[in-house]
């Protein structure tokens, strides 16, 4: 008999990209002779849900052979939705998945993230600051820290398959070790300094996922800026330009420190990028406090960003405020989305003549697509590469019209 199927559909952040990976490796260990399609859903905004939605009508279509499990933040705001949809076989929460995900990590005898690029670490799940926008806490719960122990077996793991960046994911990173009881010492400076040294020799690349810049502290600074193997992009959960509208988010920092933030590393660390996530269209905000967004990417230098139009989600503090009108909050999102298409376009045409290094993702016909240390996609023209392959000395000669990637070629001097 044939071994049964194990298919992962991921919508979402990196995130869920990792537990889609744990959740196949848990399934594929299973005794079920049935072949099994995983929907691993997002909730972030009600397109985000719309959109898991579809993909579970799709699979139930084009899988009719196949056990349909739903699971993910969609899976707890459309519960009833999807466990009355004709053709899901199981709807499974986040609580449940990450419980089994957990266990698995330290154990796991195969190889995980194969044919990827980077590995993805989890090492935090959950959140809590309950942002006044934001269903994560309600769909994630409260915010959990996998020991540093495990976190270096697993390191340890991915050393010995040759993995050359890891990546450090979690719902809300900073907050890594708050809640481990035995050893109050524990925070994401100490884990990350630990990781380092657990992979001096090998020389591994360390990437962070999205951080809140409210808890960069000096410690987490002084790695940020000093420490080559941490890798010069840094992408901060920032969502307003606005100091009202942030606090009315009720968010922690405000914008003068993200600025500053900013500042401090890059006077300290040539080449550095910075990115963030920014909303448009939240329920207080004036044309004054987006223009004030609108001015944060000059004035803290923000060139890859990640626009949001404000989506009220059911039990959320700003699901009871009054909503702006629906075309404002599309207008104020192209208008920042084109804010952001030009910035990044100043940083692509900024790097043309430079040399830099990087890493291969995957083939596309006869280029090779990855991307540079500090997260800008390039494509280089032929050569024999291989994905996860850090390439150095490639030398930019220019973009793409759409100003979506640098066009790169192999320095060989």
């Amino acid at each position: 008999m044939s071994k049964p199927k194990i298919t992962t559909i991921t919508l979402g952040c990196r995130f869920n990209s990792f537990e889609s990976e744990m959740m196949k490796i848990v399934t594929s260990q299973s005794s079920d002779p049935d072949n099994i399609v995983i929907i691993n859903t997002c909730a972030v905004t009600q397109e985000a849900e719309r959109q898991s939605k579809q993909a579970a009508r799709k699979a139930i279509r084009e899988n009719p052979d196949s056990k349909i499990v739903v699971t993910g933040c969609a899976a707890k705001t459309a519960q009833n939705y999807f466990e009355n949809l004709d053709g899901v076989f199981k709807v499974v929460q986040n609580e449940e998945k990450v419980t089994v995900d957990m266990s698995q990590i330290s154990a796991s005898p195969l190889h995980l993230f194969d044919g990827r690029a980077r590995a993805l670490l989890q090492i935090q799940n959950g959140c809590d600051h309950f942002c006044t926008y934001c269903i994560v806490p309600f769909t994630r719960g409260r915010s959990k820290s996998l020991h540093p122990d495990i976190v270096l077996k697993q390191v340890d793991y991915f050393l010995h398959h040759g993995f050359k960046e890891i990546v450090l994911s979690g719902i809300d990173i900073a907050s890594y070790g708050k809640d481990i009881i035995e050893d109050r010492s524990h925070d994401l400076a100490t884990l990350i300094e630990a990781i380092l040294e657990r992979t001096h020799l090998a020389g591994t690349r360390i990437r962070l996922s999205s951080i809140d810049p409210a808890a960069v502290d000096q410690n987490l600074l002084n790695l940020f800026s000093d420490e080559a193997r941490i890798m010069p992009y840094f992408h901060f959960s920032i969502q307003s330009g606005s100091d009202e509208a942030l606090r009315a988010m009720r968010r922690r920092h405000s914008r003068d420190e993200v600025i500053g933030i900013c500042e401090n590393i890059r006077r300290r660390r040539d080449g550095v990028v910075f990115g963030g996530d920014l909303i448009a269209g939240f329920p207080v905000e004036t044309e004054s406090m987006f223009e004030e967004s609108l001015r944060l990417i000059d004035d803290a230098g923000l060139s890859l960003i990640h626009v949001f139009p404000y989506s009220a989600r059911n039990g959320t503090v700003s699901a009871q405020m009054i909503n702006l009108p629906g075309n404002v909050v599309r207008s104020r999102a192209e208008r920042l989305q084109g804010k952001a298409q030009a910035a990044k376009r100043v940083l692509l045409q900024s790097m043309i003549g430079l040399t830099t290094s990087g890493i291969i993702e995957k083939i596309d016909g006869s280029d090779w697509i990855g991307k540079t240390d500090s997260y800008v996609p390039f494509r280089v023209h032929g050569g024999n590469f291989r994905p996860g392959e850090v390439v150095h000395n490639l030398r930019i000669t220019g973009i793409s019209d759409s100003a979506s990637e640098l066009t790169c070629i192999p320095d060989l001097q």
